[in-house]
């Protein structure tokens, strides 16, 4: 199981960050891993979600490596969604971040307008709790939605996101789930489905 395209981007002076692309339509869905995660993921795990979010909808598809070093990878990425995305008329992001690359779309991609929807898996909430909310409260997109398995070590600790929660925001809760969805891969692989295509 491969990519269409796959591309090694430098990030500042030491960093290289890796891009799977599966070629679509102007929809583009971003998967940000999590914390030194690769594109393809655990078992394959990115690889496997871009080519059902592709075969069913058409979408373009670009997984990201992340070798977070504390800041803003997404300036990388917004570079190479817009080489990608010349071709288009026009386009619109839609973005899934997994734990720390659901804080690095918390942080810093709730202030790109091209980003309409975003799905936030598992964002550690043990740190940069304001910058979160604050993030949250200015995204200009249609909805943010922040998803947690209920055995998540930052479950307990969404109350902050409960009190901030609007037609715009919103908070769901997987019963039984751990930090990696570990019991079971298909409700992992139903997220994008369910918080990004919700209307479709």
């Amino acid at each position: 199981m491969k990519f269409d395209v796959e591309i090694s981007k430098q990030f500042k002076d030491t960093l290289m960050i890796e891009y799977g692309i599966i070629n679509g339509d102007n929809t583009i869905v971003f998967i940000k891993a999590g914390q030194n995660g690769s594109l393809y993921g655990y078992r394959n795990k990115y690889i496997k979600m871009a080519k059902k979010l592709n075969k069913k909808y058409g979408c373009t598809v670009i997984c990201s490596s992340n070798p977070f070093d504390g800041t803003n990878p997404l300036d990388n990425a917004k570079e190479l969604i817009e080489e990608y995305a010349n071709k288009f008329e026009d386009y619109k992001i839609y973005y899934l971040g997994f734990s720390n690359g659901a804080l690095i779309g918390a942080c810093f991609g709730t202030s790109y307008a091209k980003i309409k929807r975003m799905a936030l898996v598992n964002v550690p909430l043990e740190y940069n709790c304001d910058q979160i909310v604050d993030g949250a409260l200015t995204f200009n997109g249609e909805r943010i939605t922040f998803i947690y398995g209920s055995k998540d070590v930052s479950a307990d600790r969404t109350d902050l996101i409960k009190d901030i929660e609007s037609d715009r925001i919103k908070l769901e809760i997987a019963k039984g789930q751990d930090h990696y969805f570990s019991k079971s891969e298909k409700e992992f692989q139903a997220l994008p489905e369910k918080y990004l295509f919700y209307d479709k």
